[in-house]
């Protein structure tokens, strides 16, 4: 009997420990805790699968670790570590808010403008410019003007094609 309640024992435990471990969300190379992936999906309606993610706390882009960006988020949000310049496993020379971009990106951004290699910053209304420099452009006008927005049937995507949540 004593055996079969020490065994007993051990299951409760290690469905505790599994439980209380249960997501695997990292952001910027910070695993967040089950309790803001819950937040996070309740406050916004979204569901937020495992995965390891680089966020653009700046813009709001984000996207899969060694990858290019997938979509546009809420900007401003405080999660995870920073932005890594090697975040997208980039290895064009193109560097926005300190991520260089993958060749994904850049092609994209090629649609809607030339691209030049250098260091940019760019905010959340889409405004850009080089480090250290004003404003040079916006990319969301930018992308209205060289084709707009086309509809899918579950997400909006602007003319880069990522996708964007909330409407841009």
């Amino acid at each position: 009997m004593k055996v079969f309640a020490l065994g007993l024992l051990a299951i409760v435990l290690s469905t505790g420990v599994a439980h209380a471990q249960a997501r695997n969300v990292i952001v910027n190379g910070v695993r967040l805790t089950d309790g803001q992936v819950a937040s996070l999906q309740r406050q916004y309606g979204v569901q937020i699968h495992d995965g390891d993610y680089w966020y653009d706390r700046q813009v709001g882009a984000w996207g899969f670790r060694g990858g290019p960006t997938v979509g546009f988020i809420v900007p401003g949000l405080g999660l995870g570590g920073p932005l890594r310049r090697d975040a997208s496993n980039g290895n064009t020379g193109v560097i926005i808010n300190g991520r260089e971009l993958h060749w994904l990106d850049v092609t994209r951004l090629q649609q809607v403008t030339p691209v030049i290699r250098g260091s940019y910053w760019m905010d959340a209304n889409g405004n850009f410019g080089q480090v250290g420099g004003p404003v040079v452009g916006n990319l969301w006008a930018l992308s209205q003007r060289s084709g707009g927005r086309r509809e899918g049937i579950l997400s909006t995507y602007d003319k880069t094609g990522a996708v964007v949540i909330g409407g841009r």
